[in-house]
């Protein structure tokens, strides 16, 4: 690894080599671009940059590993890169706990995730609000959140706006003009999908 080139420049290079491996269809090539992206990856991972530490959970682990060792170790690589700060990783990790259980876990993740600007992250934490699950309900705060995620074209987010608009609800004017608008940005280039 060259130590003159910034950790975020290697780490862009590493996701496009794996965006390039998931997407051939030739087992040499895939072999071939994993290994070179787990050249980059591994010694800032080790170094405890957390945009890597997130980016090895989407190394293949060996086909020697069972499937439950495999899941665990992918858990364990998600759970040290939310504990490093890594805000993909908080918000998939909070994805990952989203279920009654571990919804104030859940929950606490897709604050800290929607505080830095993750899109989605702000979707389920101002549902999260609206909703009073795992956190204390604040509907006024939720709908922030999400206005702001649709800002950002979180494609949930731009459809709750458009309803909103529509019918007159969640502190919304009933405004068919902006519901439409809203509904038209669903087409825009950017928006993030589920």
């Amino acid at each position: 690894m060259n130590d003159n080139i910034e950790p975020y420049l290697l780490v862009k290079e590493a996701k496009a080599l794996l965006d390039a491996a998931w997407q051939t269809t030739d087992d040499k090539r895939f072999d071939y671009l994993i290994t070179w992206a787990r050249e980059i990856i591994a010694p800032l991972a080790d170094s405890g940059y957390p945009p890597a530490l997130w980016l090895k959970c989407s190394l293949p682990y060996g086909s020697n590993l069972g499937q439950k060792a495999v899941e665990r170790l992918h858990r364990e690589q998600i759970e040290k890169a939310a504990a490093a700060g890594d805000v993909e990783a908080k918000f998939s990790l909070g994805i990952e706990l989203d279920r009654e259980s571990t919804s104030k876990e859940s929950a606490a993740l897709f604050k800290e995730a929607a505080e830095s600007g993750h899109a989605y992250a702000m979707w389920c934490h101002g549902l999260n609000l609206l909703s009073g699950r795992g956190i204390e309900k604040n509907e006024s705060e939720g709908v922030s959140y999400i206005a702001k995620s649709a800002e950002l074209k979180f494609e949930g987010a731009i459809t709750f706006v458009a309803n909103a608009f529509a019918n007159g609800t969640h502190g919304y004017q009933k405004d068919e003009k902006a519901s439409a608008m809203w509904w038209k940005k669903l087409s825009d280039p950017g928006v993030i999908n589920y």
